[in-house]
């Protein structure tokens, strides 16, 4: 099978996968559950549509943006206050930022492979 076809299929497993783990066998976890409910599938829009073109270093960079933004999220985000009755956790905070540097790295990247052909 192609690279051009095999790695979108690949792709759209890994995130739905990802998507289902995430949602339902993580629902003590902060930051992936809110990530699988309010923004998963705006990022996996963005992980995906480029696969379709025939990139694949940015896909890649997004996917593991997204999985350590997750991570990031969880191990860092979490505040405690000392005021009850407020939980404060940023972990969506971090999630985002992750992600969205992860997208500016997979840019350069598929940037870089661009000029180094020319």
């Amino acid at each position: 099978m192609k690279k051009r076809i095999l790695l979108p299929l690949l792709l759209a497993a890994a995130l739905l996968g990802l998507f289902f783990f995430t949602r339902y066998g993580l629902p003590q976890f902060y930051t992936p559950e809110w990530a699988a409910r309010h923004v998963f599938w705006g990022c996996a829009l963005i992980v995906f549509l480029p696969s379709i073109f025939g990139r694949y270093r940015f896909p890649a960079c997004a996917f593991a943006g997204y999985a350590a933004g997750l991570v990031f999220g969880e191990l860092f985000g979490g505040f405690q206050a000392d005021i009850p009755p407020q939980y404060l956790h940023y972990g969506w905070l971090f999630f985002l930022c992750v992600f969205a540097l992860s997208c500016v790295l997979g840019v350069f990247l598929e940037r870089r492979k661009k000029q180094s052909k020319e």
